[in-house]
């Protein structure tokens, strides 16, 4: 995935505040999660490359992309 800006549009929101778990969006339909990040203890177990990033996801973006995909299949 290329490193470059995008122009994101939030999807979904758990807040107005902007430092909520949120969903975006870009140009080329991928989708993007702002959460919190894991510990670095933690990241080190999972022995997570530098280069990415492992964030908990609330579970009312996943709701909403469950069925954002049912209703675009339907």
């Amino acid at each position: 995935m290329s490193q470059q800006s995008q122009n994101l549009k939030v999807l979904l929101s758990l807040c107005d505040s902007g430092m909520c778990p949120t969903l975006y969006t870009d140009s080329l339909g991928r989708v993007f999660v702002q959460g919190s990040k894991l510990a670095s203890g933690t990241r080190t177990e999972l022995g997570v490359p530098e280069n990415e990033e492992v964030v908990e996801i609330a579970p009312e973006l996943i709701e909403f992309l469950r069925s954002s995909v049912v209703c675009a299949i339907r």
